[in-house]
């Protein structure tokens, strides 16, 4: 690898870093932020902002993948510029909201976003401009490109101070709709000027080094903005809201969930690894033209239709609950139109890189658009069935009329996918995850104390138990059949639901069906599945049959257990109710299942990869720490952004960017190597202790500093910078430094358990947060949170210091 002064320019064949997943996680909240800003406004005006707004976001993070491809972005200084980038994207997201129109008091949003915008797209440039000035002719391009891209930076900012009108009786109302008109245009100028220069650029100034990240590094793209629809699904329904589960709600939810699915489908079954395979054919010069329009370009209108999707998802499922005034036009545009926007980008990517026009994305358009004439005179719920009815018969269409096109196709592609490490599959599965763990963590907001905490951990727990029998079976179940895809799906979909009723496990509200009743059937319909899928996938082996029923037993126990919780009489009406017999027979429930099968061995007998392994759920602390980042926004997504926002934006930032470099820079890479060089017959009581019992500590840490700063971001308002705020409540305030705390207790446990060695300068770093906890529980939050980022973010820098970083950072 060569290196170019302290940046390391990246060769060959590399995979997606972990550092840019947590980037990545930066604008799930961003997506978010838009998708709300336009649900609010859903009309012919708020419609093209939430756009304009999209394609912005998107002009920040393609240069970024650009830019991993010339230069190992978890190296050198790049790391620290990432987390700084994280903290200016993030604070973008938080401006969404007032990027055009700005709220009065505070700062003025559209400024800010502008600024932002500016500082995320001259970042990847400057350091794009560094690592390729040695290539013939970057500076000849660069000079043709780069004035065009400052041009639109600048018509951006230019933007952001036309005058707001001010709503008075004496403002006109032509004056008005022009300033809209100007504000319109020069964002419209900024995003062509921004395209515009990145053609002029030219494929000699962006190069692809590595086919394989960069066909992952846009199905990761992807996959967000699929998130974004299984995230909206739950949104619909709100978050900690004790909301009726009728039986159109649980259907609404399933539906919108396997929606999603399917599109995911669509993109993942062929047309990714094809892509993949096409890249590979061209030579250098028609590679990199082939990237920019079919990755970089044609991806956009694809991440716009499902963003439009999460959009539409929301709104109906709103309007299971409560009518709105949205026009059904325009609510069935955003849902029927994004699927068939999705869909035009899917066939012009398609064919641009494979020279193959998709017969089943063209029948999806056509039965939507068919069913799109249909729908406005059928229920709210009959419209989303009919949609996700259009979508799988297109998916049908290809195992059936069109399936020797599609058998060929798939042959072609077997070699990639087998390469592939974590599967399509597996990281569909983690999107739920994202908006379980934001349940949990808003369980414990609405209902700050000990009792809430405890609903949590409980919640938490169960939900932990679920996803490590499926991670191990993602593992053991290597293939991408359809029916395994479609299991996987109806997992997802349970989840959802499960997740949905989270705030009734432990007590219904007395309107609807049962919450208690309706999480532990969906969660032992997910478990039972997991055990007929073990049964089928060992076949007729007697040792592993024996294996399975060991697995049975406790969790058929333990489920019985939980049936048993859940009927257990209990006064109606206060969900936050939890009496002490039935948090016991919770936590018995929980440790049956979880000892028992420890016990039993049975999950972890055969041969996997350790890598594989470990990388797993390395993943789902990425998924965790992206939550928090999202808590963190979402308690300041109605407040006027002030510099008090921005100040605790970038030193929450922070302290999430320390809590991902404990894990990533020494107890991944660790664990990685200690599973692979472990025996055989110790391997499975390595990973089960190591893993699947000691990481669920670590998440819980992370949830409950994602509860400490959204409470921190909460308390902050629009006061000056240099005024004192007020300091936390007890158990926040403990949650936070608490959280921390935890999060370092696993990460010894995890250590020692897989080395049989500690880390001294971590051990005193846990004491002194330990100390410092009760010493600034009366400092204002803003306060407090700063010492926590800045000892976090010194003991790093000493640590840094004082050692050679280790040969190969978990990537």
């Amino acid at each position: 690898m060569r290196k170019f002064g302290r940046l390391q320019l990246a060769q060959g064949e590399g995979s997606v870093t972990r550092l840019e997943l947590f980037l990545d996680l930066i604008f799930v909240f961003a997506f978010l932020n838009v998708t709300g800003v336009t649900a609010e406004q859903l009309n012919p005006a708020g419609l093209p902002r939430g756009l304009l707004l999209l394609v912005l976001l998107w002009g920040c993070w393609a240069p970024y993948a650009w830019l991993g491809n010339i230069v190992r972005l978890d190296r050198g200084i790049m790391p620290v510029f990432m987390f700084g980038l994280s903290a200016t994207l993030f604070v973008m997201g938080l401006t969404a909201r007032e990027a055009f129109i700005d709220r009065p008091g505070g700062l003025s949003g559209p400024v800010v976003f502008a600024l932002c915008y500016i500082l995320a797209r001259s970042g990847a440039l400057v350091f794009a401009t560094a690592a390729g000035v040695a290539q013939p002719g970057t500076r000849q391009r660069l000079r043709k490109g780069a004035p065009l891209i400052v041009a639109g930076e600048l018509a951006l900012l230019a933007s952001a101070l036309v005058p707001p009108f001010e709503h008075s009786e004496q403002a006109f109302v032509g004056d008005v709709v022009a300033r809209e008109w100007i504000r319109f245009a020069l964002v419209a100028c900024a995003i062509v000027a921004g395209f515009g220069g990145t053609f002029l650029l030219g494929a000699g100034t962006w190069q692809i080094r590595s086919i394989r990240y960069w066909a992952e590094r846009h199905s990761l793209i992807i996959l967000i903005g699929v998130g974004e629809a299984i995230v909206s699904v739950g949104l619909g329904q709100g978050v900690a809201v004790a909301h009726p589960l009728t039986l159109e709600v649980l259907a609404g939810v399933l539906l919108g969930v396997v929606l999603a699915g399917l599109l995911w489908w669509t993109y993942f079954d062929v047309a990714r690894f094809a892509a993949e395979l096409a890249l590979e054919r061209v030579s250098e010069a028609r590679r990199a033209l082939l990237g920019r329009d079919a990755y970089s370009f044609l991806h956009l209108p694809m991440i716009a239709g499902l963003i439009f999707v999460a959009l539409g998802i929301h709104h109906t499922l709103s309007e299971l609950r409560v009518p709105s005034e949205t026009s059904v036009e325009m609510r069935l545009l955003v849902l029927y139109g994004g699927v068939i926007l999705y869909l035009v980008g899917l066939i012009l990517f398609e064919v641009r890189t494979l020279r193959l026009l998709g017969r089943s994305p063209i029948l999806g358009i056509l039965l939507v658009g068919s069913l799109a004439a249909v729908a406005p005179q059928v229920p709210v719920l009959a419209q989303l069935a009919l949609l996700t009815a259009a979508v799988a018969a297109m998916a049908l269409a290809d195992a059936t009329v069109f399936r020797r096109r599609h058998r060929r196709l798939h042959a072609e592609i077997q070699p990639l996918m087998k390469q592939a490490g974590v599967t399509p599959k597996e990281l569909f599965f983690d999107l739920v995850y994202v908006y379980a763990f934001l349940q949990v963590a808003a369980l414990m907001a609405d209902d700050p104390t000990w009792r809430g905490v405890v609903r949590g951990l409980l919640v938490l727990s169960v939900l932990w138990v679920a996803w490590c029998a499926y991670t191990w079976l993602g593992i053991a179940v290597r293939s991408e059949h359809p029916v395994v895809r479609l299991v996987v799906l109806l997992v997802v979909a349970l989840t959802a639901l499960i997740t949905l009723a989270s705030p009734e496990a432990f007590n219904a509200d007395g309107a609807g069906l049962p919450g208690p009743v309706v999480f532990v059937t969906c969660y032992a319909l997910i478990r039972l599945l997991f055990l007929a899928a073990f049964w089928l996938t060992v076949g007729r082996d007697p040792t592993q049959r024996a294996a399975v029923i060991r697995s049975a037993v406790p969790t058929l126990l333990a489920l019985a257990i939980l049936f048993a919780a859940a009927l257990m009489p209990q006064p109606i009406g206060d969900i936050r109710l939890l009496t002490p017999a039935r948090a016991e027979v919770w936590i018995a429930a929980i440790a049956v299942d979880l000892v028992g099968n420890r016990l039993a061995g049975a999950r972890h007998s055969w041969t996997w990869s350790a890598e594989h392994w470990a990388d797993r759920y390395s993943l789902i602390i990425i998924i965790a720490l992206g939550q928090a980042v999202i808590s963190m926004g979402t308690a300041v997504v109605y407040t006027p952004i002030s510099a008090r926002i921005l100040v605790a934006a970038a030193v929450g930032t922070a302290l999430l960017a320390a809590l991902w470099w404990i894990y990533f820079s020494t107890t991944a890479i660790h664990g990685k190597r200690a599973l692979a060089a472990s025996p055989r017959e110790q391997r499975s009581a390595l990973a089960q202790d190591a893993y699947a019992l000691l990481h669920l500590p670590m998440i819980a840490g992370i949830v409950f500093v994602s509860l400490g700063l959204g409470k921190t971001m909460a308390v902050l308002g629009s006061r000056g910078l240099f005024e004192l705020g007020v300091p936390l409540y007890l158990l926040p305030h403990l949650a936070l430094f608490g959280g921390v705390i935890i999060y370092l207790l696993a990460d010894h446990a995890i250590r020692w358990r897989l080395t049989r060695r500690v880390h001294p300068q971590r051990i005193t770093q846990t004491l002194v947060i330990t100390a410092l906890a009760p010493a600034t529980v009366h400092l204002p939050a803003l306060s407090a949170l700063a010492v926590l980022a800045a000892v976090c973010v010194g003991f790093i820098a000493i640590e840094m210091k004082r050692r050679a970083p280790l040969a190969q950072p978990a990537r």
